[in-house]
């Protein structure tokens, strides 16, 4: 049940970061609607702490992690990282760095079949890793050249695949993948 409920949540994470590279590309969501689009995700995220939502309720037993710090952390996490790099970054690396995380950290979930383990963190594997870094160059592909989009995408996965940490607290790779692959791919 637990390696059902995680696929369907990489298959949400992967078209989400999808239409919302649509739907900025086409005008249609900017940085104020992502904003609020944020802002009333929070505001969802603690009533429903209290309330039970009809809808957010069956999404949340759905999608949620048991062990998220408040309903509904990750889609909040993962809009926070795009709005980070919108305002940051020029719309094509943006654009490429939610790419990255929409293709790279989706599909690196498929190295939960694999046999190396990650030096840096023994509870994943190296071919998540790599499969991460493949499909992540393959997304932002559409937006920077080939050897940005590598770049960006190896810098990302292979930082997500350590896990860092400040003040003892992780920092969500929906944070910390959109972030990393922007800063590198703004250098080329």
């Amino acid at each position: 049940m637990a390696e059902n409920k995680e696929l369907k949540r990489q298959v949400f994470h992967f078209f989400l970061g999808i239409l919302i590279v649509v739907l900025v590309r086409n005008d249609v969501l900017n940085l104020i609607s992502l904003f609020v689009i944020l802002l009333i995700g929070i505001v969802i995220s603690f009533i429903s702490k209290k309330i039970n939502i009809l809808g957010v309720k069956w999404w949340l037993e759905h999608f949620d992690r048991k062990n998220a710090p408040i309903p509904g952390y990750g889609v909040i996490t993962y809009f926070l990282g795009v709005i980070i790099v919108l305002a940051l970054f020029n719309e094509k690396i943006a654009l490429a760095s939610v790419m990255i995380l929409a293709f790279g950290d989706s599909f690196c979930h498929l190295g939960r079949f694999g046999k190396i383990n990650n030096p840096f963190n023994k509870a994943k594997f190296l071919e998540g890793t790599i499969i991460g870094i493949i499909m992540g160059t393959i997304g932002a592909g559409f937006f920077v050249s080939w050897t940005v989009a590598f770049f960006g995408s190896l810098a990302a996965m292979s930082i997500e695949g350590i896990e860092l940490a400040v003040l003892k607290k992780k920092i969500d790779d929906n944070l910390l993948i959109p972030i990393i692959s922007a800063l590198i791919m703004a250098l080329f």
